[in-house]
């Protein structure tokens, strides 16, 4: 069930507004119409049968206070014999019919409720997986899965407990107010006296509860922060010593967020009692008048025990009422957390009509930077007017110091940040006026830290292709040198392999995403120095499958180790986000400058270690 707004899953145009996941929170009747109108339009039958089983349910409550004024006057007073079994009978019929309304209310208003929040989460994940990556990098890991669990348990509650309960509650008070004017109208009045006052408790710990309980969802997503860092940077915790430290770290969080909770506690807790208080200072006055008017013969006592049944009765959903009240406010707050997820909107998207990316095999695949300009941070540029030149089918190396911007090329080219000046081109096509899909479509990323994961090894190298024949998995790893690692795990390419990939070493997970790479069979290959985990032996292995992948195609390498890329056609070196270099190894090594004085220091390193 896809939100109408977003029912085309097509993402907006470049230049659309990017909305904060911080942003302002939205106004509850806005919230709330956006639930209805956008998560309920499918849910319209089951719903439907659940206000009819609350109304069932809540005449029945009715039902069971009214039938006390005959019981007394037939049964006690009128002594009538037939009615010992009459009026047994019409209380059990009431209450099998509540029974069995009762669970279909709460059935349908369950079963809604968790698809409602099924679909809040789809959508939450569809909108955040295609954020652009400086967005989603920041949100922290940590903080979005709070979110994506904590917030939307306590958007069911809500629904489930809170606005299902408040309307049960209300129609179960109606039907009560209708039997007690019934039976005296006056009495009725005097106990509605005091309802403003338990209106305006309400609000006063309602505005509370909200402010602490939306307070309490934000330190639960800075808790689980906390918790994803220490998980993620558990082998430097070990080896640094650091238990106590980050131990330090969670117990603050989780006192920070243990004080908001109670503070949320605190007002839910007033809730029930300031009521009940209120509720029986009314029923005090009530009882006082009931008897006034006995005394002086205006009241019966059938009628004075079916109003008292009627009266205390309502007592339970008056309660319920301040209590949901509370519940609803702490859904309503985690509803706009979660909306400000789904609202989010990537600052790199297709352009309006933008065409796809046309390489023509096996000759094309040039690439092109045109005086790039790029900063992560203002003021601090990662590319400093970059051009570069790369032909269709050659082997391009980009070498230089860390930070000088070897990796901002390759993030730049795959459109994670787009340049703040000049151009990108692809065989004559500017990268900015292509659709995302068929850019990423035309080229192959292979990392330096092999990203696998938690499925199994066939599933990571056809990544998602669930209908790709295994032969053609099986000839990509055999060209990777993994077939024969991949064939002595047990259950072979069917093996999971792990969150990350922990259940293979480093040089079998590399070999893994080389395979993915090899299956990809793109025209343009980015290769983020892909052999630096791997043996020897498996490093020949794996050389020569490049080579014969990269045989026609156009191949950009980053290279931390200068001895792998002694046969590119061209090496660019970059320093300080600057291109100081270009040409051959041969060239390069005859200018003596930046390259021949990083090759020889790793020719150095080589030599010490062997």
């Amino acid at each position: 069930m896809t939100p109408k707004a977003h029912a085309s899953g097509t993402p907006p145009v470049r230049g659309a507004d990017r909305r904060s996941p911080n942003r302002t929170r939205q106004g509850d009747f806005h919230v709330i119409r956006r639930l209805l109108h956008d998560y309920l339009g499918e849910q319209w039958v089951a719903l439907s049968i659940a206000i009819v089983c609350m109304v069932v349910t809540a005449g029945t409550n009715g039902a069971l206070a009214a039938i006390l004024n005959p019981a007394i006057k037939k049964i006690f007073l009128d002594k009538i014999p037939h009615m010992l079994v009459t009026i047994p009978l019409e209380i059990m019929g009431i209450v099998l019919l509540r029974a069995v309304s009762s669970f279909g209310e709460q059935y349908f208003t369950n079963s809604t409720a968790e698809r409602i929040v099924a679909a809040v989460q789809r959508d939450m994940f569809r909108s955040q997986v295609r954020l652009d990556l400086a967005s989603q990098n920041a949100i922290h890991s940590g903080e979005m899965i709070s979110k994506f669990l904590y917030d939307a348990a306590v958007l069911r509650n809500a629904i489930t407990r809170g606005v299902a309960g408040l309307g049960k509650e209300a129609v179960t008070l109606i039907a009560l107010f209708v039997v007690m004017l019934l039976q005296d109208w006056q009495l009725t009045l005097i106990s509605l006296a005091l309802l403003p006052a338990v209106a305006f408790v309400t609000q006063k710990l309602g505005r509370s509860l909200r402010k602490s309980s939306t307070r309490g969802m934000e330190q639960t997503g800075v808790l689980a922060r906390a918790l994803s860092e220490a998980l993620s940077g558990r082998r430097i915790i070990k080896a640094y010593n650091l238990e106590d430290h980050a131990s330090e770290i969670a117990e603050a969080r989780i006192a920070q967020r243990l004080r908001y909770i109670l503070k949320a506690v605190r007002s839910r807790s007033a809730s029930v009692p300031a009521t009940d208080l209120i509720g029986g200072i009314a029923a005090a006055i009530t009882v006082a008048f009931a008897g006034w008017q006995a005394m002086h013969g205006q009241l019966a006592i059938n009628e004075f025990a079916a109003f008292v049944a009627a009266m205390l009765l309502a007592q339970q959903p008056v309660r319920n009422l301040s209590q949901l009240l509370a519940i609803s406010n702490e859904g309503l707050s985690a509803a706009n957390r979660l909306f400000s997820i789904i609202d989010a909107r990537p600052a790199i998207a297709n352009l309006p009509g933008a065409l796809p990316l046309r390489i023509s095999k096996p000759t094309g695949g040039g690439v092109r930077f045109e005086n790039v300009r790029f900063e992560y941070r203002p003021g601090a540029p990662a590319l400093d007017g970059v051009s570069l030149d790369i032909p269709a089918g050659k082997k391009v190396a980009l070498v230089g110091p860390s930070g000088s911007g070897k990796t901002t090329v390759f993030n730049l080219l795959l459109r994670f940040h787009e340049p703040a000046s000049g151009r990108i081109i692809i065989d004559g096509q500017d990268i900015q006026a292509v659709t995302l899909e068929s850019l990423r479509a035309n080229l192959a990323l292979v990392t330096q830290e092999p990203v696998l994961f938690d499925e199994s090894i066939a599933e990571n190298i056809s990544l998602g292709k669930r209908d790709l024949d295994r032969n053609a998995i099986v000839a990509a790893a055999k060209a990777a040198a993994a077939d024969e690692f991949i064939r002595t795990i047990e259950e072979g390419y069917d093996a999971n392999v792990g969150e990350g990939g922990l259940k293979l070493s480093g040089g079998q997970r590399q070999r893994i995403a080389i395979a993915r790479a090899m299956l990809r069979d793109a025209p343009i290959l980015l290769l983020d120095e892909a052999t630096s985990s791997l043996d020897t032996e498996s490093e020949r292995q794996v050389q020569e499958a490049l080579a014969r992948l990269m045989k026609g195609r156009t191949t950009i390498v980053i290279a931390h180790r200068l001895s792998t890329v002694l046969d590119a056609d061209i090496i660019y070196v970059l320093d300080k986000g600057r291109v100081v270099e270009s040409g051959t190894h041969s060239e390069l090594i005859a200018k003596g400058a930046l390259y021949a004085r990083l090759y020889q220091h790793d020719f150095d390193d080589g030599i010490e270690n062997t």
